[in-house]
C-alpha cells in the first residue's frame, strides 16, 4: 500500500467551531473512495472503495433509510501490512489544533477530492459483533420497528463482517417531542484473528498505565428520516457515527481488552455523510451537520 507523501501540500484548513476543523485535499491521491452506484428503482447505493476497488457497500444516498455495511470484497491484503502509517507526533496524545491538522496533509490527501472534518473524539465501545450476533444494534426492536424490518438476517445486511459498537447512544432532544439516538459504529478493515495478540498485549499495558495512543479512523454521519418518523407514527429518530479503521487496529482491540474509550482521530468524508433534517430544524442543513459534529468534538475537548 502507498504510503503517506510527506511532501505533500498542507489543506486549506478552516476552524468551524472548538476541536473541529474543515480541510479540502490539495493533490488527492484517491487511494480511498466513496461513490454512488446506480440501482434501477432503488436508492443508489454508497460504496467504500480501497485502491480502485470496492470493498464495503455502506448504506445509499436515500433520504429515509437506515445505515448499514456490508464486506463485498475482503481486503486481504491489509492482514500483512498496515493500511496507513499514521505519523509518530500525530500518535502522540496531544491537544487538536491546526498545526496538528497540518500535520496530517499527507494523510488526507491519500483520499479522493472533496472536502473533511477532522476532530478527536472518545468512543467507549462494546463487541466485536458479527452479522449474526442477536446482541448488536441491527437486531434492535426499536431499529427493527423504525424502519419497518420483520427479519434482520433477511435483509442481507452485514455480509459476516465484525464491527464495534458504542456502548450507549448519544442522545438529542428536538422541540417536537422527538427523540434521537445516535449510534457509533467502527468497522475493522483487518479481522480481529489476523491481529498479532504480542502487538495488543503491549498497548494494552500501555493503555492500562494511563497512555493513549490513537486510533486513525476514516467516517461519515448519517441521518435519515424513516416515514414512521416524518408521519408522526414513530417519536424516536436513530442516526448514526461510522468509521473504518485506517490506523490502529491493535490498539483498538487493546482498548476494548482494557475496558478504556477508544482515543479516536477522526477524518470524516462529507461525500460519504448524509444529513436530512426533521420537522421544526431550520435551514441551512450543513449548519446542522457541523454543529451535530461539533458535539463529537466536545466530548473530547471536555
Amino acid at each position: 500500500m502507498p504510503k503517506p507523501d510527506a511532501t505533500a501540500a498542507a489543506p486549506k484548513i478552516t476552524e468551524v467551531s472548538n476541536g473541529l476543523f474543515k480541510v479540502k485535499s490539495t493533490s488527492p491521491k484517491g487511494m480511498f473512495r466513496f461513490g454512488l452506484g446506480k440501482k434501477h428503482a432503488q436508492a443508489n447505493s454508497l460504496f467504500f472503495e480501497i485502491n480502485g476497488k470496492r470493498r464495503f457497500e455502506v448504506g445509499n444516498d436515500c433520504d429515509t433509510c437506515h445505515f448499514w455495511f456490508k464486506c463485498l470484497q475482503e481486503p486481504k491484503a491489509f492482514a500483512e501490512k498496515k493500511i496507513v502509517n499514521l505519523p509518530k507526533a500525530v500518535s502522540i496524545p496531544r491537544p487538536l489544533d491546526r498545526k496538528l491538522v497540518r500535520e496530517l496533509g499527507p494523510l488526507i490527501e491519500l483520499q479522493e477530492k472533496g472536502e473533511y472534518y477532522i476532530f478527536n473524539t472518545r468512543l467507549n465501545l462494546t463487541g466485536p459483533y458479527g452479522s449474526d450476533d442477536e446482541e448488536s444494534y441491527f437486531y434492535n426492536s426499536e431499529f427493527m420497528e423504525i424502519w419497518d424490518i420483520e427479519d434482520p438476517a433477511s435483509e442481507d445486511l452485514l455480509s459476516g463482517w465484525e464491527h464495534y459498537e458504542g456502548k450507549t447512544p448519544r442522545v438529542f432532544r428536538h422541540a417536537n417531542g422527538l427523540l434521537e439516538k445516535q449510534f457509533d459504529f467502527v468497522v475493522p478493515l483487518v479481522p480481529a484473528v489476523k491481529l498479532k495478540q504480542e502487538n495488543i498485549r503491549l498497548y494494552q499495558q500501555m493503555i492500562q498505565s494511563g497512555d493513549r495512543p490513537r486510533v486513525l479512523l476514516l467516517g461519515m454521519l448519517h441521518r435519515a428520516v424513516p416515514e414512521s418518523v416524518s408521519s408522526g407514527q414513530s417519536k424516536n429518530l436513530h442516526s448514526f457515527f461510522a468509521s473504518f479503521v485506517l490506523d490502529g487496529h491493535h490498539k483498538l482491540a487493546a482498548y476494548r481488552r482494557a475496558g478504556v474509550p477508544v482515543n479516536a482521530l477522526v477524518i470524516l468524508s462529507q461525500k460519504a455523510s448524509k444529513y436530512f433534517l426533521v420537522d421544526g430544524e431550520e435551514s441551512p442543513p450543513r449548519a446542522r451537520f457541523e454543529a451535530r459534529l461539533g458535539t463529537l468534538a466536545e466530548e473530547n475537548a471536555a
